[in-house]
């Protein structure tokens, strides 16, 4: 046991430790305000707090700052994606179609939007920051002692299904906020899958690869949804000004098929990962950390 109790403690030291020097290093690009060093480090943030509910013990005031930063860079990055996929789709409308100063109104709304998350997330590169590393620091030099990774990577995945079997249950004006839980909890167990993976080889990163297909669909389905509820909005803020919403309508359209085409894409994905063989390697004997 002392040598499984190793190797799973080994997998997730050094899970934690690639991360948050990932985390780290972007640092200088933050402040900076560059959209890369924003995508690296919320992806950085994502997979240490998944690894953290996942195989952490007692690791609460890393795991809220993880929170607050992880809040801080969405707001940071989500409207400068939006914003480039809008201008894709308006960019691809023909000109007759485009009535009124729709480009003009979506950029100055997604930038300002931009500018508040960049506001919000350096307010977190002074102090908040030097603590967060301190955290980082003291949880990669003692890593959370795991005694068997099967029982993390379990419980993450248990957490998916019991969000998929949610969505039998839920009314028609909820669907998408639970889509976008099953999502996340599709996020989570890619990630402890990943951590696994260095332990249980192929099959713990054949699960992960079921859980990222899910994931990328169903991120795709809410960037659609988003969308949509941002070209709702700035549609009744132009009939305020005395402008067409003609426009606003028309990519409203767009957006709702895409979030329709996303959701038909991700069922047979969702069946593949609640699928239980290929999460035989999750099953053993389970073990409190």
């Amino acid at each position: 046991m002392q040598n499984d109790e190793g190797r799973a403690d080994d997998s997730v030291g050094a899970y934690l430790a690639r991360h948050a020097r990932r985390l780290v290093r972007s640092e200088p690009g933050l402040r900076a305000g560059d959209g890369d060093a924003v995508h690296d480090a919320r992806t950085a943030t994502r997979r240490i707090r998944a690894a953290l509910a996942a195989y952490g013990d007692d690791q609460e005031p890393l795991r809220a700052a993880l929170r607050e930063l992880g809040h801080a860079l969405g707001a940071a990055r989500d409207p400068a994606v939006e914003l480039h996929a809008l201008r894709r789709i308006l960019d691809a409308e023909h000109p007759d179609h485009v009535r009124g100063p729709v480009a003009l109104r979506i950029d100055e709304d997604l930038t300002a939007a931009r500018q508040a998350g960049l506001d919000l997330l350096g307010g977190l590169l002074g102090r908040a920051w030097v603590d967060l590393v301190r955290l980082l620091d003291e949880v990669t030099d003692s890593p959370p002692h795991v005694r068997d990774l099967r029982t993390g990577a379990r419980s993450a995945w248990r957490r998916l299904d019991r969000t998929v079997d949610a969505l039998g249950t839920v009314a028609d004006d909820e669907l998408d906020e639970s889509l976008h839980e099953v999502r996340k909890a599709a996020r989570r167990a890619r990630y402890a899958s990943e951590v696994a993976a260095a332990a249980f080889g192929r099959p713990a990163r054949k699960s992960a690869k079921r859980a990222r297909a899910l994931q990328r669909v169903l991120g795709e389905q809410h960037d659609a949804v988003v969308r949509r509820d941002t070209l709702y909005r700035l549609s009744l803020q132009a009939v305020a000004d005395g402008e067409e919403a003609f426009t606003y309508g028309r990519l409203h359209a767009l957006a709702q098929r895409s979030a329709a085409d996303a959701e038909r894409r991700a069922r047979p994905l969702v069946e593949r990962v609640t699928a239980r063989g290929h999460r035989s390697w999750t099953r053993g004997p389970s073990s409190s950390r």
